[in-house]
């Protein structure tokens, strides 16, 4: 567990040469007795479980930060904390408003302040509770050569700021290692913002957040955008105040690119047709299916009302949305399915499925396949109302 005591110690010289090390060996879990066994030789037993829980953090780390190998984290802190690009996305949202101080509330490890201290000529002024987190913003801003204000604080009381017009604020999202869905689970809850009076202020949400849950602020003039990156949905974030639009956006941050609401219908119904595609996460959440066919220019089918896949005649370009070339669909019933399978000689499939009860590691076992010959891609889900399978060429094969 990190502690103020060994945070300093994992900072220090010792610390450093400590992480070094095992930067270069192998941080699997099978080799976690050995490596303690190693650490002790020099180290209480605390310190050596510290470092090697830091060094296996920033391993995973170097999926969501450049500098991952110097920097500091906790667990629930690591996995609540937004990747470089999707904190620099959002970042520029505030730098087109043009605000010169933005408070970072609920700062934690200071993923998000790394991002809002790039801006030029930005002051930013961190705030948490947990004056280890503060102490490890302030160490991993530093590592990217980058500086904020800190202040320690508890959201739930009032704000010691003044003449800040814009904020960013990050509730804890987990508790105990639990995710928690629930806005009013948050800590803290998000309608403690309902006492702040920022001009502009975004808040982090979780991807699958209640949009019911969201009502209150929506019909205040908040808009919620969906952010993906690398085909995945990352979150959800609520901008209000200046920054606020009517509605839900969804936005590729490595692309770099949003698509707005435009009041578009949702596409008509169709079976399956030449390709089956299925659209970029955060078009799904946001409900913009009419939207994307509109930006596409294509025009696209859903299979069912209340299922997101579509399709058409043509496969969209690569962005927005992936695609399937469609070989052969039917009603699902696994003998049919896999007597279809065999004729095409298809002995290997990856399973999809969206609207199905069926998991796709259950499917593949209930097939039976042999495992030679040909691949596909089986796609459960519902068309019509009704449970089908559509076998589908590889994404390659177009």
């Amino acid at each position: 567990m990190l502690t103020a005591q060994t945070f300093r110690f994992l900072a220090g010289p010792q610390g450093r040469a400590t992480l070094s090390w095992l930067a270069a060996r192998d941080l699997g879990d099978a080799q976690t007795l050995p490596l303690l066994d190693a650490l002790r030789r020099d180290l209480p037993p605390d310190l050596a479980a510290a470092a090697l829980t830091l060094a296996r953090l920033r391993a995973r780390a170097t999926a969501k930060f450049s500098r991952a190998e110097a920097m500091f984290f906790t667990p629930d802190a690591l996995e609540q904390a937004s990747g470089e690009i999707v904190s620099a996305w959002r970042a520029r949202r505030f730098a087109l408003g043009g605000y010169p101080h933005i408070a970072d509330l609920g700062c934690g490890v200071g993923g998000d302040a790394l991002a809002l201290a790039a801006l030029p000529g930005v002051r930013i002024t961190g705030l948490d509770r947990d004056p280890l987190r503060l102490a490890l913003a302030r160490a991993n801003l530093a590592a990217y050569g980058r500086a904020a204000d800190w202040a320690r604080a508890d959201l739930n009381d009032p704000l010691p700021l003044r003449g800040v017009r814009a904020a960013f604020f990050d509730p804890a999202r987990r508790a105990d290692g639990r995710r928690l869905f629930s806005v009013r689970d948050y800590a803290p809850p998000l309608d403690v913002i309902a006492g702040w009076r920022f001009a502009a202020l975004a808040v982090k949400l979780a991807p699958g957040v209640a949009l019911d849950e969201l009502a209150p602020y929506t019909h205040a003039g908040a808009g919620v955008e969906f952010v993906s990156a690398g085909g995945e949905l990352k979150e959800a974030v609520l901008w209000d105040g200046e920054l606020g639009f009517a509605g839900r956006c969804a936005s590729r941050a490595d692309a770099g690119e949003t698509l707005w609401p435009q009041g578009a219908p949702p596409p008509p119904l169709s079976a399956p047709r030449a390709y089956l595609v299925e659209p970029d996460p955060a078009i799904i959440r946001a409900g913009l299916l009419g939207e994307l066919a509109a930006h596409l220019g294509l025009t696209l089918y859903r299979l069912d009302e209340s299922i997101a896949y579509l399709t058409g005649d043509d496969p969209p370009p690569a962005g927005w949305a992936r695609a399937w070339r469609v070989l052969a669909w039917l009603p699902f019933q696994l003998k049919r399915v896999r007597a279809a399978l065999r004729e095409r000689g298809i002995g290997r499939v990856t399973v999809k499925k969206r609207g199905s009860p069926l998991s796709p590691e259950e499917a593949i076992r209930l097939l039976k396949l042999d495992g030679g010959g040909e691949e596909a891609v089986v796609v459960l889900t519902q068309v019509a109302g009704r449970h089908c399978a559509l076998i589908c060429a590889p994404p390659s094969d177009h």
